[in-house]
């Protein structure tokens, strides 16, 4: 098939060599089998240029995604955005929001799950905010809370400030949004390994900044597990608290990840306030390369039938 049709050209029907075979003596039945082959062909690509064509169209109106940089006083220093914004984005409208941590890494399949479950209804069109880390400084400490060591198998190396940067997206990041994207006050966190660690803080320091938190692969083991100790502190000092937490790790992951999972799902069996609603998932062949992805869709599907159950 001609590929100039997909880029505005004629579409061109391939000729087929029939002068040639009327030299020839062929039966009647041969020759009305060619015609019905050529025929046949012929449709056929018809048919693809019509379903490529279709699909163009469809993928003309996916998410767009906005890069921006703009400086956090807070952070003193400058920070780079990945923003996904919904099929069909109306800036007149207001928008759920999901904040992905490791932006450039993370963001760009969970805009994808977002977009294809919102097609069939199950959640709500959201704008995905990929936050990159600029630095592997940053990741080192803005990931980490304030109680815990960046370095778990070095007992001199220096805390995280996870909370500072709690403050950033509280007082900078998340305004910004809003002002300039049109977002709701729907919010939810999303981290990856050492992210996780950030997003499950942000429920003892600011719980009620995110309605919905996701912790994908979280090494809640570190330090005897301790962020599930003070998370465990926390839930249990609290009778109503309307929230979501999805927690998941790959089955094929480190012992002290699947036992940080563990400890964690056993607290929220143990201390889980009315109104929280939470899911701790082993996702089955992948690794702590693969889980996030893989366990994405299944979260964000949860996270749909929790949202629409608050209204």
């Amino acid at each position: 098939m001609d590929m100039s049709c997909f880029s505005g050209g004629p579409l061109r029907i391939r000729e087929f060599p029939f002068v040639q075979l009327r030299k020839k003596k062929i039966s009647p039945i041969l020759l009305k089998m060619k015609h019905q082959l050529y025929v046949t062909l012929l449709t056929l690509e018809i048919s693809l240029f019509t379903v490529s064509f279709a699909f163009a169209q469809q993928a003309s109106v996916a998410d767009s995604i906005v890069r921006v940089r703009f400086h956090s006083e807070i952070l003193e220093q400058d920070r780079g955005l990945i923003i996904h914004l919904p099929r069909n984005y109306d800036p007149g409208r207001k928008y759920p929001v999901m904040y992905v941590l490791d932006g450039s890494s993370q963001d760009q399949h969970i805009a994808d799950e977002f977009d294809s479950l919102s097609l069939l209804g199950l959640v709500p069109q959201t704008i995905i905010v990929g936050i990159p880390n600029m630095t592997a400084a940053n990741r080192t400490f803005q990931l980490v809370p304030p109680f815990m060591l960046t370095d778990p198998n070095n007992p001199d190396s220096p805390v995280g400030t996870a909370d500072t940067f709690l403050s950033f997206m509280e007082s900078e990041l998340i305004p910004f949004i809003a002002e300039k994207y049109g977002a709701s006050e729907l919010r939810s966190f999303a981290g990856n390994s050492r992210g996780g660690l950030l997003v499950l803080y942000s429920l003892i320091l600011k719980p009620d900044l995110f309605a919905g938190r996701f912790c994908f692969s979280t090494p809640l083991w570190r330090q005897d597990n301790l962020l599930v100790s003070r998370a465990s502190e926390f839930l249990s000092s609290k009778q109503q608290f309307n929230s979501f937490i999805y927690l998941s790790v790959g089955a094929n992951e480190t012992e002290n990840i699947r036992g940080g999972l563990e400890a964690m799902k056993q607290s929220l069996q143990q201390n889980t306030p009315n109104g929280l609603t939470w899911y701790a998932a082993i996702t089955p062949h992948v690794d702590h390369q693969q889980n996030a992805k893989a366990s994405a869709r299944d979260a964000i599907q949860k996270w749909g039938e929790y949202v629409k159950n608050l209204k």
